[in-house]
């Protein structure tokens, strides 16, 4: 009976064969989505930089969501705030059949 080490090795094996045609066709779509992250590397790190230099309490994000709540709304979404105290709540409207899709992106937070 094959370890259980070899049963693993073989299947991943066996994946990455199976992808491996996938893999060629997405090359394009990979392309474009690291060229358009490397568009705006340098305002999330300037993002994060300002929010780690104005830490908020637990809870207290106010800053912080007042940041995200200018961003989303200048991308033109319907944006909701005070959402359980300090979230906010993005809505995104379009024509799939999906009702729901949530994001929820932990805030640093000092305690």
């Amino acid at each position: 009976m094959p370890s259980p080490i070899r049963v693993l090795a073989f299947s991943i094996a066996l994946l990455a064969l199976a992808c491996a045609p996938a893999r060629a066709q997405v090359t394009d779509l990979e392309q474009d989505i690291r060229q358009r992250a490397a568009a705006i590397e340098s305002k999330l790190i300037a993002w994060r930089r300002d929010i780690h230099e104005h830490p908020e309490l637990g809870e207290q994000e106010t800053r912080t969501a007042a940041l995200v709540a200018a961003h989303l709304t200048k991308l033109g979404l319907e944006v909701r705030t005070g959402v359980g105290q300090t979230g906010v709540v993005a809505v995104l409207k379009g024509a799939s059949p999906v009702r729901w899709w949530r994001c929820a992106p932990t805030w640093t937070r000092c305690r």
